[in-house]
This record gives structure tokens, C-alpha cells and sequence, in this order.
């Protein structure tokens, strides 16, 4: 006569899950004054935006997201990243019959370990994916706002650029900016 035996198979998975993503771009700064001078200008805005020197570069970090502004070559980079761990735990019972024998019922129980690894590793790639989609989610939500900022910043580093050469070129006479067109007129006499 034989004997089922029901097998308890239990397997846990532990991951620490890392995202990040990141976008790259350049600030497009007219050349009014040397390269070395609108860098000096640019940083010195940025600087004032809450942005901190490292190296050559100038950082500013928020929400989990991190913004760096190359001043001397106007490149900037936006990473965002986020980091989950994540415990999965399955269970699963198998029945084994004595009939056909020790070595097929172990077979049964490392095969049904396997299926729970798989299925274990199938659900930490799909949290992976998800956590990959907030993190894209989070930059691409950042994205509009830094931009009208660094816009901002480009036109403000303009504006003291343009007033910088024009008083080189001759004494200024009148200089009448309006803050909410951006437009700056600068009459010079040479």
C-alpha cells in the first residue's frame, strides 16, 4: 500500500532594488564676454539658486534628485535615484507518493524549490520595473520646472553680460530693463 506525503516547500528572497536614471543636456550662453567670464557669471548665478561647488562643477540636490551644471561647457545633468528593499517569501505544497521512492520524492521537492525561486525572482524583476517607472516618473516630473529655472538663469547671465560689454564699448547712458518680457535695452555713447 502507498503512502502520499504532502512536502511544505517555503523560500524567501531578499534584494536591495536600485533605480536611477538620468537626462543630459546643454544651456545655450551666447558668447558676449570670453568663455572663462560667462562661466565665472553662470556660476556665480547658480551659485545664488542654491547650487554648491564640487570641483568644476556647481550641485544642487532635492527630493532625491540631483542637478549638475558644468559652468565652463553649459552641460547639465539631472539623475534621480531610489533604492527599495524588498522581502518575498512563497510557500508551496507538493505531494510525493512512497511508492516511488526517496530519490523521486526529494526530485519533487528541489523541483518545486525551483518553481518558488523562479516565481520569486519574476516578482523582484517586476518591482525592479516599477521602481524604475517612479524614478523616470519623479525626473521627468523635475524636468519642466528646472528648466524654466536654468532658462532664467541663462537670461540673468545674459543680461549682466550684455551690460558688462557695453561698458566696455562706450559709457552707458540709459539702461531700462523689463523684468517681465526679459527685455534689457542699453543705450551706449562710444
Amino acid at each position: 500500500m502507498s503512502r502520499a506525503y504532502r512536502i511544505r516547500v517555503r523560500e524567501s528572497l531578499r534584494r536591495v532594488l536600485r533605480a536611477s536614471d538620468h537626462v543630459r543636456t546643454e544651456l545655450e550662453l551666447l558668447e558676449i564676454l570670453p568663455p572663462e567670464q560667462m562661466a565665472a557669471l553662470l556660476a556665480e548665478e547658480l551659485e545664488r539658486r542654491g547650487f554648491v561647488k564640487q570641483g568644476p562643477s556647481l550641485v544642487r540636490k532635492e527630493q532625491g534628485i540631483q542637478i549638475r551644471v558644468e559652468p565652463a561647457t553649459g552641460v547639465v545633468t539631472v539623475e534621480a535615484e531610489s533604492q527599495e528593499q524588498v522581502d518575498l517569501k512563497a510557500e508551496k505544497n507538493v505531494i510525493a507518493d512512497t511508492d516511488q521512492g526517496r530519490k523521486l520524492a526529494s526530485e519533487t521537492r528541489k523541483a518545486a524549490e525551483n518553481a518558488l525561486r523562479q516565481g520569486l525572482e519574476r516578482e523582484a524583476t517586476k518591482k525592479a520595473g516599477e521602481l524604475q517607472k517612479k524614478v523616470t516618473e519623479r525626473l521627468e516630473g523635475r524636468l519642466d520646472d528646472l528648466r524654466k529655472e536654468l532658462d532664467q538663469a541663462v537670461n540673468r547671465v545674459t543680461a549682466e553680460a550684455l551690460k558688462r560689454r557695453a561698458a566696455q564699448i562706450g559709457q552707458i547712458k540709459e539702461m531700462t530693463e523689463d523684468p517681465q518680457s526679459g527685455g534689457l535695452t542699453i543705450v551706449v555713447e562710444v
